[in-house]
């Protein structure tokens, strides 16, 4: 599996001259990103480059890491409901394992209730 490489560059200010948007003047690019073409197995397909305004990149990096942050604390919250889950499971099953003496001696009378009926003719 590729993972995305992302790279950023500061365009020159003579790669700006004449440009309708000089504001713009940050190239993200993200390199093997995408699935290889079905024709050749061998080749590998590249984004084209992003131009963005320095104000664009902060606003993207901020909102990035707020997003993670909000990925990060839900993970943390299923995580503990989880562990919460497999706490009360683990606590039902030790009272079941505990309690099934009572059990064991309700079904053994339960059994030999059957046998007598089964030997003892109608």
């Amino acid at each position: 599996m590729l993972r995305p490489h992302i790279s950023l560059r500061l365009m020159r200010a003579d790669e700006l001259v004449d440009d309708p948007s000089p504001d713009a003047c940050v190239e993200v690019t993200l390199s093997p990103s995408a699935p290889r073409p079905a024709g050749d197995p061998d080749a590998v397909a590249f984004a084209e480059p992003l131009r963005i305004t320095p104000a664009d990149l902060l606003r993207l990096h901020m909102e990035s890491n707020l997003a993670l942050g909000e990925i990060r604390a839900e993970a943390r919250r299923a995580d503990i409901a989880w562990q919460r889950h497999l706490g009360r499971w683990y606590e039902e099953g030790r009272a079941a394992v505990e309690a099934g003496e009572p059990e064991v001696t309700l079904l053994r009378r339960v059994l030999d209730g059957l046998r007598r009926q089964v030997l003892t003719p109608v």
